[in-house]
């Protein structure tokens, strides 16, 4: 799962200078990330009513995920918050062995 912040630049840059970062930065990870997922790598969206964003990453590696997000434009201009997320069926089966073991012990 990746989360993206916005950084509010807000009065500390001129308005000029507010739209090359959307023109270089914003737009082109906009247009990278509507490529990911078209491709089925990203499922998600911005939040509404804000710069936002979260998605879930569908990557082999957690050092896949991590170049996929370098490669993005605004990477150096936003925080990403990457967390890597196991299955419920896999969480499960990690729950199972954990029990088994635990009870194995208490027999013992």
């Amino acid at each position: 799962m990746v989360t993206v912040e916005s950084v509010d630049v807000g009065p500390l840059l001129p308005p000029q200078q507010v739209a090359g970062i959307i023109r270089t930065a914003v737009w082109p990870t906009s247009e990278a990330l509507s490529k990911l997922e078209s491709e089925g790598k990203i499922r998600g969206g911005v939040v509404a009513g804000a710069r936002d964003a979260a998605f879930i990453l569908d990557a082999e590696s957690n050092e896949e995920a991590n170049e996929i997000l370098e490669g993005l434009p605004a990477w150096g201009l936003a925080k990403f918050k990457l967390t890597p997320l196991l299955s419920f069926e896999t969480r499960r089966e990690h729950d199972r062995r954990v029990l088994e073991r635990l009870e194995a012990s208490q027999q013992q």
